[in-house]
């Protein structure tokens, strides 16, 4: 297991994992974990810190604040569980003089998307996972699986992270449950039927009864994108079924989702999906 001392977060080992698997060894292609670790009596406090991906955190023990986008600092204690979006930004950490004891797991993929409209992950809130037994074990689990190296481990790994998620979005009740009553499902059941068009976002805001800048807020804070690159993923998914179960040209493509530059779609088709279009196709 590496150990790694590191005065500037604590007085203790830390223990930081990073992958050992390449992505394309893996069973699992919808989710994969990223870095986990472990910070026993961590002192430091970070301010205005933005993640390039999801992360859950859980709070052994100690305590301190969290905020996300600059809103409302919220206390953090034992037990506290809560989430990282990609993109947004985030100050959190113990006071001065004071420390926590933190786990983390890093994770990303396209089930993401469905944790998310399930209640199983939501950003923005401290919740308080003091109902959930065993969870120091589950991540113990989940780091010892990740630092083996082994694809196999790398994926039951990621599947105990989806069966920790489920145990806490199930367990956490009242004020602190992590199931949202949001309309996001309604949201983008809305989007999705004008993939093959250019959304009204007017006419969907007022058919759900919400207004622009709600529909705005809601996407922000569940998927963690701005609406405008929330629809340009949705149409990307969508193009990339149809150059995997078609024969469509990409032009064609394009055209279909309404991208009247094929070179413009292109672009944005690597940058969502990390791959471009034609290399998508030749490469199954």
């Amino acid at each position: 297991m590496p150990k790694l001392m590191d005065y500037m977060i604590s007085p203790y080992p830390i223990r930081i994992i990073d992958p050992k698997v390449e992505a394309s060894r893996l069973r699992l292609k919808s989710i994969r974990i990223g870095q986990a670790g472990h910070l026993p009596g961590r002192t430091l406090f970070r301010s205005g810190v933005v993640f390039e991906h999801w992360a859950l955190v859980y709070i052994v023990s100690g305590g301190g604040s969290y905020s996300e986008n600059g809103g409302k600092e919220q206390q953090v204690r034992e037990g506290s569980l809560f989430f990282f979006r990609p993109g947004c930004t985030y100050s959190f950490g113990p006071p001065s003089g004071g420390y926590w004891d933190e786990y983390y797991i890093n994770f990303a993929g396209s089930r993401v998307t469905e944790w998310l409209e399930t209640g199983m992950i939501a950003g923005g809130a401290v919740c308080q996972a003091d109902g959930v037994q065993g969870l120091t074990a589950l991540f113990e689990e989940v780091l010892g699986l990740m630092d083996g190296g082994a694809p196999g481990d790398a994926d039951r790994a990621a599947m105990k992270l989806e069966e920790m998620l489920l145990e806490c979005s199930l367990r956490i009740q009242g004020n602190n449950r992590l199931l949202q009553a949001e309309p996001m499902s309604h949201i983008r059941e809305a989007l999705n039927a004008c993939i093959y068009e250019k959304p009204d976002l007017p006419r969907i805001a007022a058919g759900l009864h919400i207004s622009m800048s709600t529909l705005r807020r809601t996407v922000r804070r569940s998927s963690g994108y701005p609406l405008h690159e929330y629809i340009h993923r949705l149409k990307m998914a969508e193009a990339k079924h149809l150059l995997l179960n078609t024969s469509l040209q990409v032009q064609e493509i394009a055209g279909m989702l309404h991208y009247r530059d094929s070179f413009y779609f292109s672009r944005l088709f690597k940058k969502y999906m990390g791959i471009s279009p034609q290399n998508c196709r030749s490469n199954v």
